[in-house]
């Protein structure tokens, strides 16, 4: 609530400029210097500083604005204030009221004010603003001038405070909404936002009647457990040393991939790395490691999950056994199962754990001799100490106090950690500690490795080496406990190549399976035979599906992209489509495998791949917003902004010029950055990053490769289409009336009606249903209403980019039934527009007229309530209908009368149809809607909820309920 005190004092001031001031003075056209004077006056009484409202900001396309308010240098408002020139005076029509139409404004202050609304909604458009306002100096009126989606923009409505010389300005609702911290508070757009959107009355579901569609468990493949387990899991113990040889991928090359996914695929070092980490892939990081062995660094391997961090170091340490003189024999530390919370020293159990490992990998520092070497300044003080002479004449007690001795600085496991690592080293053996699965252990263990590894490190000259996921880097960066030191070295280590990696197993099975270091525990536990004869035949059917297929490239770019760097959830996903489609065919296609994404066995894990046209709060106009999202980020922005990320407001202010609200838009993005559809660049991209992922200032997004993926391989495919019908709201009955009648005519066919129980068998008879259709055909309804309704958006590249995109995301098969398609020549009519570069309104689905009218009737010859124009604008509607139009206006509704339903000799003029259109007579009748808020002058007509029951009363038979569906 705004401090009163404040308002009052501006009040004050208010009344101070009027008395300054004469009101005649602002009606002299040469008074354009004293006019702007009262505006800064205004604007400054209100809390803005001058700073904020530079006048004369440049727009390219439009020139100067007058006045460009920014709060937090973000536009808020422009304020249009005829700089010069003649301006608008008062109104001419009484304004007894404070809310009017923008049409309305127009009428009452003429073709000045006309004029000077255009020119602000150019500044508007240029600037990414939604509001304006404007004032000749003493009238003052704030318009939303970019039109909320499904509005005309005449019809948007806006405020009128009045002139500020007379006694009724509405000062109060001034203050609120245009004063400094109203507008940071967001009351000027819940205002503008609640004048001028209503949602959706009506919004129906399908899954609400049936529920979420969960898949038919299939009988369970045997041994499809022990396949995976056996081949596509990790390779870090040290008997898979053969698999190891065989299966490492040492480059990211993503040949198989072209342009813009092969750059958003590719594993970049993300930003919150230090600036000086390496970006390498396996087979670089290999040397890397090995460089700084006895350095007395510590090395950070940071990567996604399960990207091979630690395959990578187990590699890189064999090899390097192998290869080099001196003796590695790498002390490994697992932090897997620390993950008790009440673990109170955390510092001990670490050192514990190293100083064990020590003793397991070199067990000859145990031995008396060696032990005496790693203490033997402790030795030497306690031999040559005070008891010098007592051990010199008796031998036996300096025994005994050397044993305890040694006993109580074994104890001490931090400094028999430092000095055996140091004898080690006189040896000629690299010490290297690797501490694995950091992100495993308790948040308290986490806080104190990296603190504990420069110590070890710094004081022993010993090599560690620290794995953990870039999540765990980043949250323990921010939180301060990870304050990396110039000396040591991070190293972001870069997903190896998805197909290598598939390739590479899949070709170990094929050729070493025999020589598996496994095959005695698998003879001791399967019948080998049958064994080995199941894990070739899911090898064929991966091989089949992945690499010989048509579809395969399809297959694993949408795996890949989900996956991200991902190994470990790569392989989750490939076992999770294997195990719904089974091996029963030898070749999955991509639309098997986009639905055994988007339909899961357990309806607690839910689908994988997302429905993007989904509305804000299922009841807003807003699906086409994740679309458009996508499409800008990666069709309308330079190179290297698709690189480097654009911020949230340049995000703001392209999709604002939809109409759509600001908190439609950060739901949006946030909701995209949880689908993994977006990547936000300051985060990592991990799962237990992004569940939680709200946006904040400072940051920066880009497409992700799912996202990319949707726009070139799913959106338009008729499976996708055809099964996001289940959860996509309708804001039309009948439309939802129509698709919820396919949906149950194509389950039928998998058992009993009503069920949400999905069979890999239907897949082909939904795809081949007219679901797809259906949606394609609500969606672009709905898309039209969504478009910027605006001429002046013609210039805007960014928007027109997006719109050409999107103009060809559906196929035109979708868009087209063959199975209405007739073969008479009687007349036709189009049900489907679409929509293409040169002309939306293609006629590309046809329906016999003869279909709409009961048998035997004449529509010529047809009276209801002693007038034909009942029956005629009815069927008229009818037809605007079936053909994709929901609402209607005179000359639409004219213009269906003489083209389909009477004869040449009987046609009839547009004056007579809006005649009728005006009467009581017709405007009374329970079928027909009236709608003002289509268009700025004209009314707009549709159909009621009920009008089939009308139908019936004024034909004497039901409406033919096929044409429908």
């Amino acid at each position: 609530m705004n401090n009163l005190g404040t308002k009052e004092k501006a009040l004050s001031k208010l009344n101070a400029i009027r008395e300054k001031y004469i009101n005649n003075k602002l009606q002299n056209a040469n008074e354009a210097k004293t006019r702007l004077l009262i505006i800064d006056q205004v604007l400054q009484l209100l809390g803005w500083d001058l700073e904020e409202f530079n006048p004369e900001s440049h727009s390219a396309a439009s020139g100067y604005a007058d006045y460009l308010v920014k709060l937090d240098s973000v536009p808020r408002f422009v304020l249009e204030a005829k700089k010069t020139g003649v301006t608008f005076g008062t109104p001419q029509k009484r304004l007894n009221q404070h809310e009017y139409t923008i049409s309305y404004f127009k009428q009452a202050f003429k073709r000045n004010l006309t004029n000077t609304i255009d020119q602000a909604t150019k500044y508007c458009i240029d600037n990414g603003v939604s509001y304006g306002v404007i004032s000749n100096g003493a009238e003052w009126l704030v318009l939303p001038l970019i039109a909320t989606p499904g509005v005309a923009f005449d019809n948007m409505k806006g405020i009128y405070f009045g002139n500020i010389f007379s006694d009724d300005f509405y000062f109060d609702h001034f203050w609120n909404l245009l004063s400094k911290e109203s507008v940071g508070n967001g009351e000027l757009d819940e205002c503008l936002n609640e004048l001028n959107y209503s949602q959706s009355e009506v919004c129906k579901i399908i899954k609400s009647d049936y529920g979420v569609l969960k898949w038919n468990k299939p009988d369970r493949d045997k041994y499809i457990d022990e396949f995976y387990e056996s081949f596509f899991s990790q390779i870090t113990e040290s008997n898979q040393r053969k698999m190891l040889d065989h299966c490492f991928v040492a480059d990211s090359k993503l040949s198989q991939y072209k342009g813009d996914l092969k750059r958003i695929l590719k594993d970049q070092k993300p930003n919150f790395l230090p600036s000086n980490a390496d970006d390498l892939a396996p087979g670089e990081s290999q040397s890397a490691i090995l460089d700084h062995s006895n350095s007395g660094k510590v090395i950070i391997v940071a990567g996604s999950v399960g990207c091979g961090k630690s395959t990578l170091v187990k590699k890189s340490l064999i090899e390097a056994k192998v290869n080099q003189k001196s003796s590695i024999t790498p002390i490994f530390v697992d932090l897997i199962y620390d993950v008790d919370k009440t673990i109170k020293n955390p510092k001990e159990l670490i050192f514990d754990k190293v100083s064990r490992n020590i003793k397991e990998c070199y067990p000859w520092i145990n031995e008396y001799e060696n032990l005496v070497n790693v203490f033997k300044d402790e030795i030497r003080i306690l031999k040559n100490g005070p008891k010098k002479k007592l051990f010199e004449s008796h031998p036996e007690k300096y025994i005994e106090s050397e044993a305890n001795l040694l006993d109580e600085l074994i104890k001490n496991k931090e400094d028999f950690i430092i000095k055996a690592a140091k004898e080690i080293t006189k040896r000629k053996n690299n010490v290297i500690i690797i501490i694995d699965n950091v992100d495993r252990a308790s948040e308290v263990i986490q806080e104190e490795v990296y603190t504990l590894a420069c110590k070890i490190s710094s004081l022993s000259g010993s090599t560690i080496i620290i794995t953990m996921r870039e999540f765990t880097y980043f949250k323990n960066k921010n939180k301060g406990f990870l304050d990396v030191r110039p000396s040591d070295r991070v190293i972001h280590l870069k997903a190896p190549d998805f197909e290598t990696l598939i390739s590479k197993r899949l070709k170990y099975i094929e050729q070493h399976f025999d020589e598996d270091f496994r095959v005695s525990e698998w003879r001791r536990k399967y019948d080998l035979d049958q064994f080995k004869i199941a894990i070739f035949k899911y090898k064929e059917v991966l091989k089949n599906s992945l690499q010989l297929s048509s579809d395969g490239p399809k297959i694993l770019q949408t795996l890949s992209s989900i996956s991200w760097h991902n190994i470990r959830l790569f392989y989750d996903l490939l076992k999770r489509v294997h195990m719904q489609l089974g091996s029963s065919k030898e070749v999955w296609t991509n639309a098997e495998a986009i639905t055994a994404l988007m339909i899961s066995k357990e309806i607690s894990e839910g689908g994988i791949i997302p429905n993007i046209f989904i509305p804000y709060q299922n009841i807003n106009k807003t699906y086409f917003l994740k679309l458009r999202l996508l499409m800008f980020l990666n069709y309308s922005i330079k190179s290297n902004e698709k690189t480097h990320g654009i911020p949230k407001r340049r995000i703001l202010a392209h999709l604002k010029m939809y109409g759509y609200k600001q908190n439609w838009i950060l739901n949006a993005i946030e909701e995209s950055v949880r689908q993994r559809l977006l990547e936000c660049l300051e985060g990592p991209s991990d799962a237990d990053n992004i569940y939680e992922f709200e946006v904040n200032e400072g940051i920066h997004f880009r497409i992700s490769p799912l996202g990319l993926t949707f726009l070139s391989e799913i959106t338009g495919t008729k499976i996708y289409l055809s099964l996001i019908c289940a959860d996509l709201p309708f804001h039309s009955t009948i439309d939802f009336d129509k698709t919820k009648a396919e949906y149950d005519r194509v389950f039928s066919y998998m058992g009993e009606k009503g069920k949400n129980i999905f069979y890999k068998d239907a897949i082909d008879i939904v795809e081949n249903s007219k679901l797809s259709f259906y949606i394609v055909r609500y969606l672009l309804k709905m898309y039209r209403e969504e478009l910027p309704n605006n001429k002046a958006f013609n210039s805007l590249s960014e928007i027109n980019l997006c719109e050409d995109k999107i103009k060809r995301i559906f196929p035109k098969e979708l868009l087209i039934d063959e199975s209405n398609r007739p073969s008479s020549t009687s007349k036709q009519l189009e049900l489907l527009p679409y929509i293409d570069d040169e002309n939306s309104e293609n006629e590309e689905f046809l329906v016999d007229i003869s279909l709409i009218l009961p048998e035997g009737i004449d529509i010529n010859g047809v009276k209801f309530d002693g007038t034909e124009f009942i029956p005629l604008i009815l069927c008229a509607l009818v037809i605007r209908l079936l053909t994709g139009n929901e609402y209607s206006f005179g000359i639409d509704i004219t213009n269906c009368i003489n083209n389909y339903l009477v004869n040449p000799d009987n046609a009839k003029f547009t004056n007579n149809v809006s005649r009728a259109l005006r009467s009581k007579k017709i405007i009374n009748q329970k079928w027909l809607n009236v709608r003002k808020n289509v268009h700025p002058k004209y009314k707009a007509f549709s159909l009621s909820e009920n009008w089939l029951e009308s139908w019936e009363d004024i034909f004497g038979a039901p409406f033919n309920n096929q044409l429908l569906r």
